[in-house]
């Protein structure tokens, strides 16, 4: 019999279901989602002016308008999607755009610019089944390239299309918890399928600029994030 040309759907799951999978998977509890997606909400708004920098204003709207101040009775009444993944821990599909510039080292320094520098990426292929987690094989591989551990890492920016996948990965991959999505993430800014690895990697390039030690102080962050099938893609910078 001649496979079919398609993937099979129970190594191509629906991502709300997937998530729900993760949850049982990784014993994550709706109130542990619900927790990390109220926390997303209130980092996002606490750093709203810090985000001017790297926002342009599009017909007067001059910050992400989903974040606002969430609370457990909040999330209680929240539409039930699949098990414990709910409208309230899960990213809502949203507009936006993000743009980053790479240029070698030697380009940089004749147009007299600064900015961190790539140490490593990678994007690798885990189980499809679990999309969730690829960006855990992927932040191994970029660490590795890049001979970090995850608890040097200063400035972490991890996709949020859901709360569940957010808290997985972080376990997974060992990384610091404190030091994760600073500016909150996707849960309270919103999912703009094609866009959002590249808002991360703005994100963690402003984190890094704003919020670290200085100039010459050899911080590190990292970005990383999912794609259905299986794909994880993380990225290592250093200033």
């Amino acid at each position: 019999m001649t496979a079919p040309p398609y993937p099979s759907p129970d190594r191509d799951p629906e991502m709300v279901q997937a998530a729900e999978a993760l949850t049982l998977r990784m014993g994550i509890s709706r109130a542990d989602q619900d927790d990390w997606a109220m926390a997303s909400h209130a980092r996002a708004i606490a750093a709203r002016g810090r985000m001017r920098a790297e926002i342009v204003p599009v017909a007067g709207q001059e910050h992400d308008g989903f974040a606002r101040i969430m609370q457990p009775r909040t999330c209680a009444r929240a539409p039930v999607l699949a098990g414990s993944i709910t409208a309230a821990n899960t990213a809502v599909a949203a507009d936006g755009a993000g743009f980053c510039l790479l240029m070698s080292a030697d380009l940089a320094r004749r147009r007299g610019l600064s900015g961190p520098v790539v140490l490593a990426g990678a994007t690798v292929g885990d189980a499809p089944e679990w999309p969730g987690l690829a960006p855990v094989a992927a932040i191994g591989v970029a660490l590795a390239r890049a001979a970090l551990r995850p608890a040097a890492l200063d400035h972490v920016e991890i996709m949020e299309a859901f709360a569940v996948q957010a808290i997985a990965c972080i376990r997974g991959a060992g990384l610091p918890e404190s030091r994760v999505n600073a500016g909150g993430g996707a849960l309270a800014r919103g999912h703009p399928i094609g866009a959002s690895g590249a808002v991360n990697a703005v994100r963690l390039v402003h984190e890094m600029r704003g919020r670290g030690r200085g100039p010459g102080a050899g911080e590190t962050g990292l970005a990383a994030i999912a794609a259905a099938g299986g794909l994880g893609t993380a990225l290592v910078l250093s200033s």
